[in-house]
């Protein structure tokens, strides 16, 4: 009896190091392996038909495919997108430019979509738009952030560059999510049973590819200031306050590495506020000089246009309601007039202090490229 007992202590082993080790990477083979063939078979693929962050990198490379020099990049986040109107620009000025960015997006998520633009095609001027410079810090994001910046992400191309911006877009505890909609969209399983089903069974959502000439713009505002929401600024106030307006130290360094990496590349850097409303923003001079102190030193060139239709009668003689959102809300676009006109008045500034930029107006190749575009004079 004695014996039997001390078989059978015998055969219990305890698991070593070794084992737990052994069986740890087994689990991970198989967890990847599973991941791997989801991902291939789309099975948690998100609903993409009209993402225009995915449709601007589509065109930018086609602008390199095509041999297309881009002549201005535009980047920001969708007060640029939504502030102003590329083929205005472009026909105005006879400059290829084009727009890059997406909603909701800081400063360090553009450092890094301008990297990644600069190696498919160096432009001549790199304008970045002021309202994407603000307290955000990448790694600290909320949720409703943390969307904007992996639709940001998952848009670019350049999978090294993507490698690289990871740890400074996103906590460790992130990575999965940003770069696999597995882990991203394990919850459909519950929220979108539907659509789950429809991608197992291969019926799932397909990317619209866009063949129309697309310049990187959102339209998305026709209607501008109604008199209700003007009687309210008019009872309530400013909705802003230029005081609370703050540059977080992530903000400021990824500014300064933009400056950088424009002085590196021989590219002249321009700094665009597209507006608001004249009365968004209480003391917007307290804003304006904390932003000056940032970026200041980094160009000589920086059209203000908030500041410049609130001093500037004949300014804000255009910027009329019909250039606004009708919103109260913190965050105000421009609507479609306010896109043309904003373009057409940063048209005129770029020219005057930048003359020496191409006019490709009278170019065939450019007027071929570009159908629809007037020639120069026309």
């Amino acid at each position: 009896m004695a014996t039997r007992q001390k078989h059978k202590k015998a055969e219990i082993r305890p698991a070593t190091l070794k084992s737990l080790l052994v069986k740890g990477v087994v689990f991970t083979v198989i967890a990847a392996c599973i991941v791997v063939v989801l991902e291939k078979k789309r099975i948690f693929v998100e609903d993409s038909m009209n993402n225009h962050v995915e449709w601007k990198w589509d065109w930018y490379y086609r602008m390199q495919e095509y041999g297309i020099p881009i002549d201005v990049l535009f980047v920001g986040n969708s007060h640029l997108l939504t502030g102003l109107d590329p083929y205005v620009f472009t026909s105005r000025t006879g400059l290829n430019c084009f727009l890059l960015g997406a909603s909701g997006v800081g400063v360090a998520d553009l450092y890094y979509t301008i990297e990644e633009a600069v190696k498919v095609r160096k432009p001549k001027v790199i304008v970045l738009e002021t309202y994407a410079i603000n307290d955000d810090e990448p790694l600290k994001l909320e949720k409703g952030k943390l969307n904007d910046e992996i639709n940001s992400f998952r848009a670019r191309r350049n999978a090294g560059l993507k490698i690289k911006s990871t740890p400074a877009l996103f906590n460790y505890h992130n990575w999965p999510i940003a770069w696999c909609e597995t882990f991203r969209n394990h919850n459909y399983i519950f929220t979108k049973p539907e659509q789950l089903w429809r991608n197992i069974k291969g019926e799932g959502p397909v990317r619209r590819v866009r063949n129309d000439l697309y310049l990187g713009q959102f339209a998305r505002f026709s209607e501008g200031l109604s008199e209700r929401t003007l009687e309210r600024y008019a009872k309530e106030g400013a909705p802003v306050d230029g005081n609370a307006y703050a540059i977080s130290k992530s903000s400021a360094r990824y500014t300064e590495k933009i400056a950088e990496l424009c002085r590196e590349n021989g590219i002249r850097l321009v700094f665009l506020t597209v507006p608001m409303w004249r009365g968004h923003v209480k003391d917007y001079d307290v804003w304006r000089d904390r932003l000056d102190d940032c970026i200041g030193g980094l160009s000589p060139y920086w059209l203000d246009l908030q500041a410049a239709q609130m001093t500037d009668a004949g300014l804000a003689g255009f910027y009329t309601p019909e250039a606004f959102q009708d919103t109260y809300s913190a965050n105000q676009h421009l609507t479609n007039y306010g896109m043309a006109l904003t373009a057409d008045i940063f048209a005129q500034y770029l020219c005057r202090v930048m003359p020496g930029l191409p006019d490709r107006r009278d170019d065939p190749r450019w007027i071929g490229n570009m159908p629809g575009f007037p020639k120069k004079g026309v």
